[in-house]
């Protein structure tokens, strides 16, 4: 570094444009000049290393050779104790990976004039005897106007021919960006026309797409989805791609790269002759967007403006109504009313008499009972206590008579009960005679006053009562809330094979 921290080698650096593991790219200006440059600068800890300088040197050495406007010139190669840099024109646009993200429809209605632009620089690069190796988005550089310009050629290396190409044996190092890397370059074998023929089908694919072909869960993963599986057609992705479309980039990601096409003419003229969308994309996207807006006028929850309400005039749909507060439904605590019922429901919601009081008292266990009749809820609270009520056998005077046949077995205790007595304790003797005919009840009774334990009723009239319902058959594996329940012993879950190991790949340098 020079002694001012903003100066190197002469230039003052303006703007950072990109940052690798290695180099930075700045833009800058000669001192005393205006003319803005692009300068690749080695950072401190790259250059103590020999290795960094060797890559810088060599993309210098292959970038000065190219003559093309779909190339930036190189101009200046300056390595020393202090810094390492190469100077370079600077293009002003944003590469195509970032396009992709900013704008996806833009981008992919310039595809075909990428292609051409690209694959002319891809030309006469290999008309040079070099192969890039490091063709993706990130290295394309495209501006408003369609302009291309292809950068980084630190991987380049040159282009086996004829005897070379069968002396070529396997390679050291596995090399390149594992998205676009081509299946023989990850197996070792000499890279070709082919390799690169390969990475631009995946670059174009992503364009047609928005993603790349593959995408693994490691890069070992991601690397094996290139040796062996098929990637989907584009128009499988991309609805608006045309069967064309699909033909020519499936041909350029064949796994072998015989099936691949030969060079980078036979890519430019495949694409001359193919119809790339079914539709504009900026159009679809646009229309897609009016159709978006359109739905939503036309939403009911949506409140609508001036605007939106003349269109849904015109299309003679009713304004939605405004949104009003719902009533309160619900009392406050305390003031609950009743809800009204009518018919059948009415009567059967009628309160019942006041129920007689017992003198040893049962407290919440007979809620409707009626004179001289045992509470309704009493078959159903202790079942086998109450086997047949006959019409006279609820007085007071037949209790004692009747409880020893009634009960064969003892009865267990209940909540709110009282502990277990004699029959005779149940209820008071009473001089009342035997129970007479019955008297068939009206369909409503009025309620009858309340009878005291002390005076007995002379005679018990009682309604019809109907037999009480057999108690229904205990459910089979009915388990109460604290039990553990036993589930089924769980089938041994079937070990699968692995499958069989892939060797692990060398990370990419």
């Amino acid at each position: 570094m020079a002694e001012n921290q903003n100066v190197v080698g002469g230039y003052e650096l303006k703007n950072c444009i990109a940052s690798g593991s290695s180099t930075q790219v700045w833009e800058v200006v000669e001192q005393g000049g205006t003319v803005p440059l692009a300068m690749k600068l080695l950072l401190p800890d790259s250059l103590k290393s020999a290795e960094a300088k060797s890559v810088l040197k060599h993309e210098y050495k292959v970038g000065s050779q190219l003559e093309h406007p779909g190339f930036v010139r190189f101009h200046k190669l300056e390595i020393n104790r202090d810094h390492g840099f190469l100077l370079m024109d600077y293009f002003r646009a944003p590469s195509l990976k970032a396009q992709l993200s900013a704008n996806l429809p833009e981008t992919q209605s310039r595809l075909k004039k990428i292609v051409e632009a690209v694959c002319q620089a891809f030309v006469h690069l290999n008309e040079k005897g070099w192969l890039h190796r490091d063709i993706k988005p990130d290295n394309i550089l495209v501006n408003k106007t369609g302009e291309v310009r292809v950068i980084d050629f630190s991987l380049a290396s040159r282009l086996a021919t004829g005897v070379m190409k069968l002396l070529a044996g396997k390679q050291k190092n596995i090399m390149g960006t594992r998205t676009y890397i081509a299946p023989e370059i990850i197996l070792r074998r000499p890279p070709s026309a082919q390799s690169d023929i390969y990475s631009l089908g995946v670059t174009l694919y992503e364009v047609a797409t928005g993603s790349p072909p593959f995408a693994g869960l490691s890069p070992n993963d991601l690397l094996k989805k290139h040796l062996s599986e098929e990637p989907a057609p584009p128009s499988a992705v991309n609805k608006n791609c045309t069967p064309e479309l699909d033909m020519v980039l499936m041909k350029m990601l064949a796994k072998k790269p015989k099936d691949r096409p030969q060079e980078m003419r036979d890519v430019m003229s495949l694409f001359r002759n193919c119809r790339v969308f079914l539709e504009d994309p900026v159009e679809l996207h646009e229309k897609k967007v009016r159709e978006a807006k359109a739905n939503e006028s036309l939403s009911v929850d949506k409140r609508l403006d001036s605007r939106a309400d003349a269109d849904r005039v015109s299309r003679g749909i009713a304004a939605p109504l405004k949104p009003t507060k719902a009533k309160r439904t619900t009392a406050p605590i305390g003031e609950m009313a009743p809800p009204k019922k009518s018919g059948a429901a009415a009567a059967a919601s009628q309160p019942a008499a006041p129920a007689a009081q017992m003198p040893y008292g049962m407290p919440g266990m007979m809620p409707g009972m009626m004179p001289g009749m045992m509470p309704q809820m009493m078959p159903q609270m202790m079942p086998g206590m109450m086997p047949q009520m006959m019409p006279g056998m609820m007085s007071p005077g037949m209790m004692p008579q009747m409880m020893p046949g009634m009960m064969p077995q003892p009865m267990m205790p209940q909540p709110g009960m009282m502990p277990a007595v004699a029959p005779q304790s149940m209820m008071p003797q009473s001089g009342v005679p035997a129970a007479a005919p019955v008297v068939p009840a009206a369909p409503n009774p009025a309620p009858a006053p309340p009878v005291s334990a002390v005076q007995p009723v002379a005679r018990a009239v009682a309604a019809p009562q109907p037999a009480p319902a057999a108690a229904p058959p205990s459910p089979k594996n009915v388990h109460l809330p604290l039990e553990r329940r036993q589930s089924a012993a769980a089938k041994p879950t079937e070990q699968v094979a692995d499958l069989e190991e892939w060797s692990e790949l060398p990370d990419i340098a």
